[in-house]
């Protein structure tokens, strides 16, 4: 399996979970920080040195392998570089990112028997597989209701990933869903959304449908469905809304990029990061209308995001062919047993889940 962006923050938890269990080749533009990693993974990878932006370099890195497992980024930026070259190489792939415009770039460009996997991480992926597990307890779903967000600094990379995706097919502010058609949200940001899982100050929610929650609403079915945004601390959420008043194509500027880091640093500065994902659902279970609620609760959303790329890639041989999206096609149960595996400080509550014990909130702490 040949990994790119090997040694950033997502590919090197990935290769940590990995090495060992597959033959691993470990690819990044500088081969002494690869090399660096594969040593302290006992030198059990292979270690190439791989410019993304350089077809030959990208055709090599490739070569022999079974599987590209893509962590590199901006992902709104590299689009369908690195699948295609795995796919001439005759390897399969699997993306971290790659959301909406990959896909569409990429439907009916599979050769026969290959599989190719997108938004296999955190957000989307995780965010995606979550709420099915709470959905699935209830008969009919009348309302569902998607959280996400956290405190964290930003790298400069996912800072661009995240301007590059604004107006890129990723979802769109202020939407929601109802019989299955994207609506305007009725939702208002105004006050702070207050519940048992945030903090008691609250947090701010944002009304935002992505693509990946319309497909959730759609596949559970539902009839009406939200997705909100959460943000703590109030910098991040005040830079990006000064950043959206701007023409489209000065969003993802150098200057763009180093606000959402500094505004994401000012707001985690002195206060533990973490990054939730939460749901409510309103429906019918056992016989009677009933709501419920769960939540999961991370320090660092890159482990989280490495480690569904991990569980992916061992469970490979078992996923059907093509190109589909993550959220659609793993079992949410085996991915969230396993996660706990392997991310033991992670909190969940979920109604009816034995795997993991109730864990309570800290007070005044995600």
């Amino acid at each position: 399996m040949g990994l790119v962006g090997a040694y950033g923050s997502v590919g090197r938890q990935v290769a940590q979970l990995l090495a060992g269990k597959v033959a691993l080749r470990l690819g990044g533009r500088d081969p002494r920080q690869a090399e660096q990693l594969n040593q302290q993974l006992g030198a059990r990878a292979e270690v190439r040195a791989l410019d993304l932006w350089e077809p030959q370099s990208l055709a090599d890195f490739c070569a022999g392998c079974s599987l590209v497992i893509n962590c590199a980024g901006p992902s709104y930026r590299i689009l369908d570089r690195v699948a295609r070259a795995a796919l001439a190489a005759g390897a399969d792939y699997l993306d971290v990112g790659g959301d909406d415009p990959l896909h569409e770039r990429l439907v009916g460009q599979l050769p026969a028997g290959h599989r190719v996997l997108l938004s296999a991480g955190m957000l989307p992926g995780l965010s995606g597989l979550f709420p099915q597990l709470l959905a699935q307890s209830f008969q009919r779903v009348d309302a569902l209701r998607c959280y996400a967000g956290g405190l964290g600094r930003l790298s400069a990379t996912a800072a661009e990933d995240f301007l590059l995706s604004l107006g890129n097919g990723f979802g769109q502010a202020q939407c929601g869903w109802c019989e299955g058609q994207v609506v305007r949200s009725t939702a208002s940001a105004e006050q702070a959304l207050q519940r048992d899982w945030l903090p008691p100050a609250g947090v701010q929610a944002y009304p935002y449908l992505s693509t990946e929650q319309q497909r959730l609403f759609g596949d559970v079915p539902v009839r009406h469905g939200q997705g909100f945004n959460l943000f703590e601390g109030g910098q991040l959420a005040a830079a990006l809304q000064r950043i959206q008043g701007s023409a489209p194509e000065a969003r993802s500027s150098a200057q763009n990029i180093a606000a959402l880091v500094q505004a994401s640093a000012l707001d985690v500065a002195g206060r533990r990061p973490y990054q939730l994902l939460a749901v409510e659902i309103d429906g019918l279970r056992e016989g009677r209308q009933q709501q419920a609620s769960a939540w999961l609760r991370a320090s660092d959303g890159s482990r989280l995001t490495g480690s569904v790329a991990a569980f992916c890639a061992l469970q490979w041989a078992h996923l059907p062919e093509g190109l589909h999206y993550a959220a659609q096609v793993l079992d949410a149960t085996a991915c969230l047993e396993q996660l706990l595996r392997w991310l033991p400080d992670t909190r969940v509550r979920l109604p009816d889940f034995a795997a993991v014990a109730l864990a309570e909130p800290e007070e005044g702490v995600l």
